[in-house]
């Protein structure tokens, strides 16, 4: 099945861990998505000759029509622009890179979708969580950003409070639980096509749909994520929430 080892060291003097493939995994990750990103951008023209300039645009695009469904353009998107292009691209890349490769050595895993591991996941929604904490006392003031949480009465500032905690867990776990079945599926794939001749076409068949398959759901999840940012983001700074 999904049988890997994680290479763990305690932190030497503390009792925390640390997580060698995902560090590698984050690593090689930022590495990927920067040479994408300098590919698709670089010789840009003001009309597209290319189907590069082109795919970029409609990107970027996308990005601002996602923005502009969630804050006002003018006084927020301009500045998180970049932010959102950031965030599809790097969590993109990192969902496909498990499809496309995937290092062991001695039945130790190295390289794989660090979208794959809860912890990674977790870290980076809390973190966008906080941003959005961070963004909304910043350009809306403590008065609009403590209304957010007594809007609808002081009874349910409580569960407001909850909700902020429920938000990271949905966020974080929606991600991870895609990509680690997506990458579960593709080991037992592999398993299925080396059980013997008759298992092989049927497993290889099987392996190169559900390659497809997740690299399109990596791509969506991806933006998925950058969308419930967004949604999030706006409940902090538009007076209608």
């Amino acid at each position: 099945m999904h049988d890997h080892t994680y290479l763990i060291t305690r932190i030497p003097g503390t009792d925390l861990t640390f997580n060698i493939p995902s560090a590698i995994g984050t690593l090689v990750t930022c590495i990927i998505t920067y040479f994408v990103v300098v590919f698709l951008t670089n010789n840009v023209k003001l009309r597209p000759t290319g189907r590069k300039q082109s795919f970029a645009e409609i990107v970027a695009t996308l990005i601002r029509n996602l923005i502009s469904d969630n804050v006002s353009w003018s006084k927020f998107g301009r500045s998180l622009w970049a932010m959102g292009l950031s965030l599809i691209s790097f969590i993109a890349v990192a969902n496909t890179i498990g499809v496309l490769i995937e290092v062991k050595i001695d039945n130790v895993l190295y390289i794989n979708s660090v979208t794959a591991d809860p912890t990674f996941t977790f870290t980076l929604a809390a973190t966008m969580i906080l941003f959005t904490h961070y963004y909304g006392f910043k350009h809306r003031g403590a008065k609009h950003y403590f209304s957010t949480y007594t809007s609808n009465g002081v009874g349910l500032t409580p569960f407001k409070i909850i909700e902020e905690f429920v938000n990271i867990l949905t966020l974080s776990m929606r991600l991870f639980g895609n990509i680690y079945a997506g990458e579960v599926l593709l080991v037992m794939l592999v398993g299925l096509g080396t059980a013997g001749i008759w298992y092989f076409l049927p497993g290889m068949i099987g392996l190169m749909i559900w390659k497809a398959f997740s690299l399109f759901i990596g791509f969506i999840q991806a933006y998925i994520f950058t969308t419930m940012v967004f949604i999030y983001l706006s409940h902090k700074v538009e007076d209608a929430h």
